[in-house]
């Protein structure tokens, strides 16, 4: 009875302290205003990741260098342990961590016509064009059922970064802030996608997109940040309602009118 006991009290031990490991790995994702509290020396953080990407390219060529190795000695046990070790490698997830918009903060202002800039954004738009590869079987084209080829998307939102940091005076950043969001919003990244259509707005104010509108539906729909997601629907329809459907204001005026009821009293039985 007494080892009974024991083992019981053990397992409960191992229970309470396994949730509290996953309550500690298992973290929420951030929501758009964490990232405004970022990075106090974007300098320092952007050598540190560039580090630790260097690093690992360095250690799978190291494990490559020792796969080859065991390879030509002919060491099948050792060989079987590093198919094994960099199957898990390979499988682990990869973060480049530099988010180019929180990187380049909120104070740019698009305002430069660079002809650089400007074909380096022609080719991504381009780009994303060509993400569409054909439609899914059994679909027409223009109900836009369609594979989208993943490694077109990052090539594009590559070249999106690449021209908000080598050009941060142009006026095509919010262009390319606009379409970065459009890509991390089809990722399903919806925290970083927010961000960038909030900076396509702050970079510029008069840019000819509905990025206020595209912030505030991830705001109130996916990251559940609704009194944030109020203030940009109504400052959509200040500045943004040239650019959208009258469905789409009827949709926003609806919601704001829905975020903003006041919570009804109990009635006194």
């Amino acid at each position: 009875m007494k080892k009974i006991l024991l083992s019981a009290v053990f397992v409960s031990l191992v229970v309470v302290l396994t949730g509290c490991n996953e309550e500690r790995f298992m973290a929420p994702k951030p929501a758009p205003d964490v990232f405004e509290q970022m990075t106090p020396s974007a300098t320092e953080e952007v050598a540190l990741a560039e580090e630790v990407s260097a690093k690992r390219l360095a250690y799978l060529k190291e494990i490559e260098k020792l796969k080859s190795y065991y390879e030509q000695s002919g060491n099948q046990l050792k060989l079987e342990w590093i198919n094994r070790e960099l199957k898990y490698v390979k499988a682990l997830p990869r973060y480049s961590y530099i988010i180019q918009a929180e990187v380049a903060g909120d104070k740019l202002t698009a305002k430069d016509s660079i002809p650089r800039a400007d074909i380096l954004y022609g080719d991504a738009k381009e780009s994303y064009k060509s993400t569409n590869v054909f439609p899914l079987p059994g679909s027409r084209i223009l109900t836009q059922d369609l594979i989208i080829s993943r490694r077109r998307m990052l090539k594009t939102l590559n070249m999106c970064n690449d021209l908000i940091k080598q050009y941060p005076t142009s006026d095509k950043i919010d262009d390319a802030a606009y379409m970065a969001g459009e890509i991390h919003e089809w990722f399903k990244d919806y925290s970083i996608a927010a961000l960038y259509y909030k900076r396509a707005s702050q970079w510029d104010p008069q840019t000819p997109y509905p990025a206020r509108y595209k912030a505030a539906n991830l705001l109130d729909h996916q990251l559940f940040e609704r009194d944030k997601a109020l203030e940009l629907y109504r400052e959509s329809l200040q500045k943004e309602k040239e650019y959208l459907n009258n469905d789409t204001v009827t949709l926003i005026e609806q919601r704001i009118a829905d975020l903003t009821v006041e919570p009804k009293s109990e009635s006194i039985k």
